[in-house]
């Protein structure tokens, strides 16, 4: 060995133990990292794990609740129901959140949307609220308006299912 490579090895020799004593501290804190944000990312998927209808579901739900609305003033009124399916536009959902009703599961949606009715150059800025409950399986979706009583005991719901094929 020569002096310069003898010098080199006094020199960085104290160095490598260093870097050895400090691997295992350099190692455990990435492990800790890695654990915090696998902990981080499940509690973020558990806390959002919401069920969302998608958008177009929401546009029907909103629709289907302003013909039902006509149909029944119309009722009311003794006049033949006059079926306009709206133009909706411009939906905001302010509040989301799950409710279990009867053992039943709905999504409660509250917002506001534009509608608009054919051959009517009015639109209309609504406030709306909705009760939605996803299938059983994950699959489509049913509109659920409330009828009868506010007590839970005696309160009936008007099922309307969404996203079928239109005839």
């Amino acid at each position: 060995m020569t002096p310069a490579l003898i010098c080199w090895i006094r020199v960085l020799r104290p160095l490598f133990g260093r870097v050895n004593s400090l691997l295992p501290a350099f190692l455990s804190s990435i492990a800790r990292s890695i654990v915090s944000i696998f902990l981080i990312s499940l509690l973020l998927v558990s806390c959002s794990w919401n069920p969302q209808p998608p958008r177009s579901i929401v546009i029907e739900a909103l629709k289907a609740q302003i013909v039902a609305t006509q149909a029944s003033i119309s009722e009311s009124l003794g006049l033949d129901p006059m079926v306009n399916l709206p133009k909706v536009s411009r939906v905001r959902v302010r509040q989301h959140d799950t409710l279990d009703v009867q053992g039943e599961r709905f999504v409660h949606l509250q917002g506001t949307f534009d509608w608009q009715l054919p051959q009517d150059s009015i639109r209309m800025d609504s406030g709306f609220e909705l009760y939605l409950q996803p299938g059983q399986r994950g699959e489509g979706w049913t509109l659920a308006r409330p009828v009868g009583g506010k007590d839970p005991e005696t309160q009936r719901w008007l099922l309307y299912p969404l996203g079928l094929p239109e005839a």
